[in-house]
């Protein structure tokens, strides 16, 4: 059985009161699901320790939110798994402290899994990370669930300096498919933005041949460099490691929360 948000966690109450509204501005929070489902909604603020308490814990009778009677009827309870968590301050853009929470959750013996991994396999794991908005209450901007091993979790990080500051977080999805969960924002006094990259990915499109296509994130963007390098490949590829047409290389900078391209190159594949 997974472990998986309780609804009443996962989904913040979208219907704020004026005090809060007037506190955290227009948020906005990021959800990705086990599933790669991406969806939005309102984050509510809480105090740091509501974000970093035991996700098994929140039923008051101590069974899981999952059901009590799932697995065929075995009354599954937090003591069946065992939690870990980190809570990391990963500094201050424009004022906010940003904090991550990454939960680890393992499954014990008495946990049956259906038609997924052996207890023993690869644990889950929870990404969340918060901005502060106020004496010790916390807005969460984006939330990832990994269940048994489908994103490779790793740590978020602030990128650039001065008003180029931006935080980013990147985790590949398992498998060779190249894809991940990524996300980028920049800051203000309002609050957090997502970095627009629409001025960069329209001067690489200009740069590499019509009949090609290039990924734009995960892998192939380093935001600790603001860099790009993609392998381009044609549209009318009939495999996925086929088809090359060469590299794009690509420097950008960050101002007011745009990605602006400094130089884009396109590198042809040579003839073998």
């Amino acid at each position: 059985m997974i472990p998986t948000r309780p609804f009443s966690y996962v989904l913040a109450f979208t219907l704020l009161l004026g005090s809060t509204i007037s506190s955290i501005g227009q948020w906005q929070r990021t959800l990705v699901q086990s599933d790669e489902q991406v969806t939005y909604d309102v984050p509510v603020p809480h105090p740091l320790a509501w974000w970093t308490h035991n996700p098994l814990e929140l039923d008051e009778s101590g069974d899981l939110l999952i059901g009590s009677k799932a697995n065929g009827g075995i009354g599954l309870t937090a003591r069946d798994y065992q939690v870990q968590q980190k809570v990391t301050t990963l500094g201050k853009i424009a004022d906010h402290r940003i904090v991550q929470v990454l939960t680890t959750i393992h499954a014990g013996p008495r946990v049956v899994t259906f038609g997924g991994p052996a207890v023993d396999g690869p644990p889950a794991q929870w990404k969340s990370l918060l901005v502060g908005v106020g004496a010790n209450r916390y807005v969460e901007i984006y939330a990832l669930q990994s269940n048994w091993g489908e994103f490779q979790i790793g740590s978020a990080g602030i990128y650039g300096s001065g008003s180029g500051t931006i935080l980013g977080t990147d985790d590949p999805a398992a498998g060779n498919g190249g894809y991940c969960s990524d996300a980028y924002w920049w800051f203000d006094k309002a609050g957090a933005h997502p970095v627009d990259f629409t001025k960069l990915e329209d001067a690489i499109r200009q740069a590499i041949p019509k009949e090609g296509t290039y990924r734009s994130r995960c892998w192939t963007l380093h935001p600790e460099e603001a860099y790009l390098e993609s392998w381009v490949q044609r549209l009318d590829a009939k495999c996925h490691a086929c088809g090359g047409l060469g590299t794009v290389h690509a420097r950008y900078r960050i101002q007011s929360g745009v990605a602006i391209p400094v130089s884009v190159r396109f590198e042809a594949e040579t003839e073998q």
